[in-house]
Protein backbone atom coordinates (compact mmCIF):
# COMPACT_ATOMS: atom_id res chain seq x y z
CA UNK A 1 0.00 0.00 0.00
CA UNK A 2 1.55 3.40 -1.07
CA UNK A 3 0.86 5.80 1.74
CA UNK A 4 1.90 8.42 -0.97
CA UNK A 5 -1.45 8.30 -3.26
CA UNK A 6 -3.75 8.66 0.04
CA UNK A 7 -5.26 12.47 0.11
CA UNK A 8 -4.36 13.23 3.46
CA UNK A 9 -6.33 16.73 3.44
CA UNK A 10 -9.45 14.71 2.33
CA UNK A 11 -9.23 11.84 4.89
CA UNK A 12 -9.04 14.46 7.79
CA UNK A 13 -11.20 17.50 6.42
CA UNK A 14 -12.13 19.30 8.82
CA UNK A 15 -16.00 20.30 8.61
CA UNK A 16 -16.31 24.46 9.91
CA UNK A 17 -19.34 26.72 9.95
CA UNK A 18 -20.45 29.17 7.09
CA UNK A 19 -23.21 31.34 7.44
CA UNK A 20 -24.63 32.17 3.90
CA UNK A 21 -27.18 34.46 4.41
CA UNK A 22 -30.58 33.20 2.29
CA UNK A 23 -32.71 36.22 1.12
CA UNK A 24 -35.79 33.72 0.96
CA UNK A 25 -38.98 35.46 2.89
CA UNK A 26 -40.33 31.98 2.99
CA UNK A 27 -37.48 30.33 4.78
CA UNK A 28 -37.33 33.33 7.18
CA UNK A 29 -40.52 33.60 8.22
CA UNK A 30 -40.61 29.83 9.52
CA UNK A 31 -37.41 30.48 11.07
CA UNK A 32 -38.50 33.27 13.49
CA UNK A 33 -42.02 31.06 13.78
CA UNK A 34 -39.21 28.80 15.61
CA UNK A 35 -37.87 31.06 17.75
CA UNK A 36 -40.85 32.76 18.43
CA UNK A 37 -42.44 29.43 19.89
CA UNK A 38 -39.11 28.12 21.82
CA UNK A 39 -38.87 31.74 23.55
CA UNK A 40 -42.51 30.79 24.59
CA UNK A 41 -42.40 27.26 25.67
CA UNK A 42 -38.98 28.35 27.87
CA UNK A 43 -40.62 31.31 29.16
CA UNK A 44 -44.03 30.88 29.08
CA UNK A 45 -43.98 26.73 29.21
CA UNK A 46 -41.09 26.23 31.63
CA UNK A 47 -40.63 28.94 33.90
CA UNK A 48 -44.15 30.20 34.57
CA UNK A 49 -46.19 27.33 34.41
CA UNK A 50 -43.91 24.39 34.87
CA UNK A 51 -41.53 26.14 37.19
CA UNK A 52 -38.05 24.69 36.17
CA UNK A 53 -36.11 26.93 38.14
CA UNK A 54 -36.59 25.35 41.21
CA UNK A 55 -34.79 22.36 42.54
CA UNK A 56 -38.15 20.02 43.93
CA UNK A 57 -37.82 17.55 46.60
CA UNK A 58 -40.63 14.84 47.93
CA UNK A 59 -41.26 15.34 51.91
CA UNK A 60 -41.26 12.46 54.65
CA UNK A 61 -42.35 13.25 57.92
CA UNK A 62 -44.42 11.71 60.55
CA UNK A 63 -48.36 11.06 61.77
CA UNK A 64 -49.78 11.03 65.10
CA UNK A 65 -53.72 10.47 65.35
CA UNK A 66 -55.75 10.06 68.23
CA UNK A 67 -59.57 9.08 69.13
CA UNK A 68 -62.00 10.62 70.89
CA UNK A 69 -65.48 9.06 71.99
CA UNK A 70 -68.48 12.40 71.81
CA UNK A 71 -69.51 13.18 75.18
CA UNK A 72 -73.46 12.68 74.29
CA UNK A 73 -74.65 9.20 73.95
CA UNK A 74 -77.47 9.19 71.88
CA UNK A 75 -79.94 5.99 73.06
CA UNK A 76 -82.18 6.06 69.82
CA UNK A 77 -79.96 4.46 67.15
CA UNK A 78 -82.17 2.92 64.53
CA UNK A 79 -79.41 0.56 64.22
CA UNK A 80 -79.65 -0.39 67.43
CA UNK A 81 -81.73 -3.90 68.42
CA UNK A 82 -83.50 -3.31 71.48
CA UNK A 83 -86.56 -5.02 73.00
CA UNK A 84 -89.85 -3.63 71.31
CA UNK A 85 -87.78 -2.12 68.81
CA UNK A 86 -87.54 -2.68 64.90
CA UNK A 87 -85.73 -5.86 63.91
CA UNK A 88 -84.18 -4.32 60.89
CA UNK A 89 -83.13 -0.44 59.71
CA UNK A 90 -82.95 0.38 55.70
CA UNK A 91 -83.39 -3.50 55.09
CA UNK A 92 -80.29 -4.59 57.27
CA UNK A 93 -81.07 -6.25 60.48
CA UNK A 94 -80.41 -4.37 63.39
CA UNK A 95 -78.26 -5.66 66.32
CA UNK A 96 -77.70 -5.09 69.78
CA UNK A 97 -75.06 -2.17 70.80
CA UNK A 98 -72.53 -1.53 72.66
CA UNK A 99 -71.47 1.73 74.00
CA UNK A 100 -67.66 1.48 73.78
CA UNK A 101 -65.10 4.34 74.51
CA UNK A 102 -61.95 5.29 72.18
CA UNK A 103 -59.98 2.85 74.51
CA UNK A 104 -61.81 -0.10 73.05
CA UNK A 105 -62.69 1.60 69.77
CA UNK A 106 -59.80 1.91 68.92
CA UNK A 107 -57.00 -1.36 68.08
CA UNK A 108 -54.17 -1.63 67.98
CA UNK A 109 -53.93 1.59 70.41
CA UNK A 110 -51.20 3.07 68.21
CA UNK A 111 -49.90 2.61 64.97
CA UNK A 112 -47.48 4.55 62.29
CA UNK A 113 -49.23 6.27 59.62
CA UNK A 114 -52.74 4.34 59.90
CA UNK A 115 -55.62 3.62 62.14
CA UNK A 116 -58.58 0.97 62.89
CA UNK A 117 -61.92 2.23 64.10
CA UNK A 118 -64.17 -0.70 65.43
CA UNK A 119 -67.61 -0.30 64.00
CA UNK A 120 -68.73 -4.50 65.01
CA UNK A 121 -67.40 -6.95 67.11
CA UNK A 122 -68.36 -10.49 67.69
CA UNK A 123 -66.94 -11.57 71.56
CA UNK A 124 -66.76 -14.97 72.06
CA UNK A 125 -65.42 -17.04 75.06
CA UNK A 126 -63.62 -19.42 74.89
CA UNK A 127 -61.62 -22.22 77.06
CA UNK A 128 -59.76 -25.88 76.34
CA UNK A 129 -61.95 -28.71 76.25
CA UNK A 130 -61.67 -29.72 79.98
CA UNK A 131 -59.20 -27.56 81.43
CA UNK A 132 -56.16 -29.90 78.48
CA UNK A 133 -52.83 -28.20 78.14
CA UNK A 134 -51.55 -26.20 74.93
CA UNK A 135 -48.60 -29.45 75.25
CA UNK A 136 -50.88 -32.03 73.76
CA UNK A 137 -51.80 -31.83 70.45
CA UNK A 138 -55.34 -32.65 70.59
CA UNK A 139 -56.33 -30.14 73.00
CA UNK A 140 -58.39 -27.62 71.21
CA UNK A 141 -60.30 -24.42 72.51
CA UNK A 142 -64.09 -24.44 72.81
CA UNK A 143 -66.78 -21.97 72.62
CA UNK A 144 -68.77 -21.39 75.64
CA UNK A 145 -70.60 -18.24 75.01
CA UNK A 146 -70.49 -15.70 71.42
CA UNK A 147 -72.42 -12.33 71.15
CA UNK A 148 -72.58 -9.86 67.86
CA UNK A 149 -73.30 -6.18 68.31
CA UNK A 150 -72.56 -2.82 66.79
CA UNK A 151 -70.68 -0.13 68.45
CA UNK A 152 -73.19 2.52 69.35
CA UNK A 153 -72.92 6.24 67.89
CA UNK A 154 -69.29 5.51 66.13
CA UNK A 155 -69.51 7.92 63.64
CA UNK A 156 -69.53 11.08 65.80
CA UNK A 157 -65.99 9.82 66.94
CA UNK A 158 -63.74 12.36 66.57
CA UNK A 159 -60.05 11.83 65.36
CA UNK A 160 -57.35 14.34 66.05
CA UNK A 161 -54.58 14.52 63.09
CA UNK A 162 -51.10 15.59 63.67
CA UNK A 163 -48.08 15.40 60.93
CA UNK A 164 -44.69 17.04 60.40
CA UNK A 165 -43.32 17.73 57.00
CA UNK A 166 -39.47 17.61 56.33
CA UNK A 167 -37.15 17.89 53.11
CA UNK A 168 -33.34 17.46 54.68
CA UNK A 169 -31.83 18.43 51.18
CA UNK A 170 -33.94 22.31 51.20
CA UNK A 171 -33.73 22.58 54.69
CA UNK A 172 -37.13 22.59 55.01
CA UNK A 173 -39.37 21.50 58.62
CA UNK A 174 -42.85 22.12 59.34
CA UNK A 175 -45.40 20.82 61.77
CA UNK A 176 -49.35 20.71 60.34
CA UNK A 177 -50.35 23.06 63.46
CA UNK A 178 -48.14 25.85 61.43
CA UNK A 179 -49.37 25.45 57.93
CA UNK A 180 -53.05 26.59 56.36
CA UNK A 181 -54.95 23.23 54.87
CA UNK A 182 -57.76 22.76 52.45
CA UNK A 183 -59.77 19.23 52.34
CA UNK A 184 -60.73 17.89 49.17
CA UNK A 185 -63.67 15.67 47.62
CA UNK A 186 -62.66 12.71 45.63
CA UNK A 187 -62.77 14.93 42.97
CA UNK A 188 -60.05 17.42 43.81
CA UNK A 189 -62.20 19.92 44.61
CA UNK A 190 -62.22 22.24 48.10
CA UNK A 191 -64.91 20.92 50.71
CA UNK A 192 -66.05 22.19 54.30
CA UNK A 193 -67.24 19.78 56.85
CA UNK A 194 -69.94 20.91 59.99
CA UNK A 195 -68.63 21.31 63.04
CA UNK A 196 -67.59 19.57 64.98
CA UNK A 197 -64.78 19.28 61.88
CA UNK A 198 -62.28 21.58 62.11
CA UNK A 199 -59.47 21.63 58.87
CA UNK A 200 -56.54 23.71 58.14
CA UNK A 201 -56.59 26.49 60.57
CA UNK A 202 -53.60 27.81 61.18
CA UNK A 203 -52.31 27.11 64.55
CA UNK A 204 -54.78 24.87 65.40
CA UNK A 205 -55.23 21.05 65.30
CA UNK A 206 -57.08 19.00 62.44
CA UNK A 207 -60.01 17.31 64.07
CA UNK A 208 -62.31 15.00 62.14
CA UNK A 209 -65.34 13.11 62.97
CA UNK A 210 -65.79 9.87 61.20
CA UNK A 211 -68.56 10.48 59.70
CA UNK A 212 -66.69 13.58 58.28
CA UNK A 213 -64.00 10.89 56.71
CA UNK A 214 -66.65 9.48 55.05
CA UNK A 215 -68.14 12.16 53.59
CA UNK A 216 -65.17 13.03 52.02
CA UNK A 217 -64.43 9.55 50.87
CA UNK A 218 -68.06 10.15 49.54
CA UNK A 219 -69.54 7.47 51.52
CA UNK A 220 -73.01 8.74 52.84
CA UNK A 221 -73.20 6.64 55.62
CA UNK A 222 -71.83 3.32 57.63
CA UNK A 223 -75.43 2.06 57.08
CA UNK A 224 -75.00 2.35 53.26
CA UNK A 225 -74.13 -1.10 51.32
CA UNK A 226 -71.17 -3.09 51.66
CA UNK A 227 -68.55 -3.14 49.50
CA UNK A 228 -67.58 -6.26 49.10
CA UNK A 229 -70.75 -8.33 50.95
CA UNK A 230 -74.01 -6.38 49.29
CA UNK A 231 -76.42 -8.63 51.78
CA UNK A 232 -74.64 -6.82 54.97
CA UNK A 233 -73.65 -2.67 55.37
CA UNK A 234 -70.50 -0.66 55.90
CA UNK A 235 -70.69 -0.66 59.53
CA UNK A 236 -71.09 -4.67 59.46
CA UNK A 237 -68.50 -6.00 56.79
CA UNK A 238 -65.77 -2.37 57.18
CA UNK A 239 -64.05 -0.52 54.74
CA UNK A 240 -60.68 0.69 53.78
CA UNK A 241 -59.92 4.42 53.39
CA UNK A 242 -56.75 5.97 51.91
CA UNK A 243 -56.10 9.18 53.60
CA UNK A 244 -53.79 11.51 51.08
CA UNK A 245 -51.97 14.36 52.91
CA UNK A 246 -49.75 16.57 49.92
CA UNK A 247 -47.52 18.93 50.61
CA UNK A 248 -47.04 21.94 48.44
CA UNK A 249 -45.08 25.28 48.49
CA UNK A 250 -45.48 25.95 44.50
CA UNK A 251 -48.92 26.38 43.95
CA UNK A 252 -47.71 29.89 43.37
CA UNK A 253 -44.90 31.63 42.50
CA UNK A 254 -44.04 32.67 46.30
CA UNK A 255 -42.43 29.27 47.70
CA UNK A 256 -42.68 30.97 51.18
CA UNK A 257 -46.74 29.69 51.09
CA UNK A 258 -46.91 26.17 52.17
CA UNK A 259 -50.09 24.19 52.67
CA UNK A 260 -51.16 20.44 52.48
CA UNK A 261 -54.32 18.87 51.47
CA UNK A 262 -56.33 15.86 52.68
CA UNK A 263 -57.82 13.64 49.83
CA UNK A 264 -59.61 10.59 51.38
CA UNK A 265 -60.19 7.51 48.41
CA UNK A 266 -62.31 4.26 49.20
CA UNK A 267 -60.90 1.57 48.12
CA UNK A 268 -63.93 -0.88 45.89
CA UNK A 269 -64.76 -4.09 47.09
CA UNK A 270 -62.86 -4.28 50.39
CA UNK A 271 -63.73 -5.02 53.49
CA UNK A 272 -62.00 -5.09 56.77
CA UNK A 273 -61.45 -7.14 59.96
CA UNK A 274 -58.74 -7.44 62.84
CA UNK A 275 -59.01 -10.56 65.37
CA UNK A 276 -57.95 -9.30 68.87
CA UNK A 277 -57.09 -12.21 71.09
CA UNK A 278 -57.21 -12.06 74.76
CA UNK A 279 -55.86 -13.74 77.83
CA UNK A 280 -57.46 -13.98 81.09
CA UNK A 281 -55.88 -15.95 83.83
CA UNK A 282 -53.93 -18.46 81.17
CA UNK A 283 -53.48 -19.46 77.76
CA UNK A 284 -56.36 -21.88 78.08
CA UNK A 285 -59.01 -19.23 78.86
CA UNK A 286 -59.16 -16.33 76.12
CA UNK A 287 -61.69 -13.76 74.62
CA UNK A 288 -61.87 -13.33 70.98
CA UNK A 289 -62.52 -9.75 69.33
CA UNK A 290 -63.78 -10.23 65.74
CA UNK A 291 -63.30 -6.43 64.64
CA UNK A 292 -65.26 -5.25 61.62
CA UNK A 293 -64.57 -1.33 61.24
CA UNK A 294 -63.12 1.78 59.19
CA UNK A 295 -59.49 0.95 58.46
CA UNK A 296 -57.61 4.62 57.13
CA UNK A 297 -54.02 4.43 56.28
CA UNK A 298 -52.51 7.78 55.89
CA UNK A 299 -50.30 8.41 52.75
CA UNK A 300 -47.91 12.04 52.79
CA UNK A 301 -47.31 12.75 49.43
CA UNK A 302 -46.18 16.35 47.51
CA UNK A 303 -43.32 18.21 46.03
CA UNK A 304 -41.49 21.51 48.27
CA UNK A 305 -39.41 23.31 45.76
CA UNK A 306 -36.50 26.10 46.30
CA UNK A 307 -35.02 29.03 43.64
CA UNK A 308 -31.91 27.13 42.06
CA UNK A 309 -29.51 28.77 39.44
CA UNK A 310 -28.34 25.84 38.43
CA UNK A 311 -31.68 24.03 37.67
CA UNK A 312 -32.83 28.14 35.78
CA UNK A 313 -29.53 27.88 33.92
CA UNK A 314 -30.39 23.56 32.58
CA UNK A 315 -33.79 24.80 31.41
CA UNK A 316 -32.12 27.72 29.62
CA UNK A 317 -29.43 25.52 27.97
CA UNK A 318 -32.10 23.10 26.72
CA UNK A 319 -33.86 26.00 24.92
CA UNK A 320 -30.52 26.66 23.04
CA UNK A 321 -30.72 23.04 21.82
CA UNK A 322 -34.25 23.55 20.40
CA UNK A 323 -32.75 26.40 18.82
CA UNK A 324 -30.23 24.56 17.53
CA UNK A 325 -32.58 21.95 16.60
CA UNK A 326 -34.59 24.68 14.36
CA UNK A 327 -32.01 26.18 12.49
CA UNK A 328 -31.23 22.24 11.39
CA UNK A 329 -34.58 21.98 10.33
CA UNK A 330 -35.15 25.20 8.29
CA UNK A 331 -31.17 24.00 7.08
CA UNK A 332 -32.74 21.04 5.41
CA UNK A 333 -35.53 22.38 3.88
CA UNK A 334 -33.31 25.19 2.14
CA UNK A 335 -31.20 22.29 1.07
CA UNK A 336 -33.82 19.21 0.46
CA UNK A 337 -36.85 20.59 -0.47
CA UNK A 338 -37.34 24.17 -1.43
CA UNK A 339 -36.89 24.30 -5.63
CA UNK A 340 -33.59 26.30 -5.04
CA UNK A 341 -32.33 23.66 -3.04
CA UNK A 342 -29.42 23.10 -5.97
CA UNK A 343 -28.45 26.22 -5.54
CA UNK A 344 -28.82 26.50 -1.62
CA UNK A 345 -26.27 23.56 -1.31
CA UNK A 346 -23.91 25.30 -3.58
CA UNK A 347 -23.93 27.95 -1.23
CA UNK A 348 -23.85 26.44 2.18
CA UNK A 349 -21.22 23.95 1.19
CA UNK A 350 -17.95 24.77 -0.03
CA UNK A 351 -14.80 22.68 -0.62
CA UNK A 352 -11.28 24.43 0.55
CA UNK A 353 -8.05 23.03 -0.22
CA UNK A 354 -4.85 24.30 1.27
CA UNK A 355 -1.60 23.02 0.50
CA UNK A 356 0.04 22.30 3.77
CA UNK A 357 3.13 21.59 2.41
CA UNK A 358 4.06 25.03 0.98
CA UNK A 359 5.66 27.53 3.12
CA UNK A 360 3.06 29.99 4.78
CA UNK A 361 3.42 33.54 3.59
CA UNK A 362 1.65 37.17 4.28
CA UNK A 363 0.30 36.72 1.18
CA UNK A 364 -3.42 36.79 1.61
CA UNK A 365 -5.42 35.99 -1.70
CA UNK A 366 -8.84 35.77 -1.98
CA UNK A 367 -10.13 32.57 -2.55
CA UNK A 368 -12.89 34.22 -5.68
CA UNK A 369 -11.41 37.57 -7.44
CA UNK A 370 -13.66 40.52 -8.03
CA UNK A 371 -14.67 38.90 -11.58
CA UNK A 372 -15.87 35.55 -9.54
CA UNK A 373 -17.65 37.95 -6.90
CA UNK A 374 -19.41 40.05 -9.15
CA UNK A 375 -20.26 37.29 -11.44
CA UNK A 376 -21.82 35.48 -8.30
CA UNK A 377 -23.83 38.85 -6.95
CA UNK A 378 -24.96 39.10 -10.28
CA UNK A 379 -26.16 35.58 -10.60
CA UNK A 380 -28.34 36.14 -7.25
CA UNK A 381 -30.12 38.94 -8.88
CA UNK A 382 -30.98 37.14 -11.79
CA UNK A 383 -32.76 34.64 -9.54
CA UNK A 384 -34.53 36.49 -7.48
CA UNK A 385 -36.24 38.67 -10.24
CA UNK A 386 -37.12 35.45 -12.13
Amino acid sequence: MNFRNIDWDSLFSYSTIKIVRIRDKRLGILHFAFLIGIILYIIVGTIFLQKKYLTLESPIGSIRTSLQSPSVKPTDLPYCLKNGSDTSYDGYPNKPCQYWDEYLVLYPPSEESSMFITTRCTQETQSTVNGCNLSEPTCVYNTTSSSDFYIANVENFTILLDHTLSAPTLGIQYNAIQLEGQLLDGDGKPMSLPPPNIVGVKGSPDIMSLQGILTAAGVESLDSQGLANKSRTIRDDGILILCFITYSNTYTYNTGNYQYTYQFKLVQNTKFKIVEPVFTKDVEDRYIFDRHGVRIIFIQTGQLGQFDFQTMLLTFVSGIGLVTAASLIVDIIATRIMPQRNRYQELKFQDSSVDTQKTPTNDHTPLLNDDAINSEISYQNNSYEK
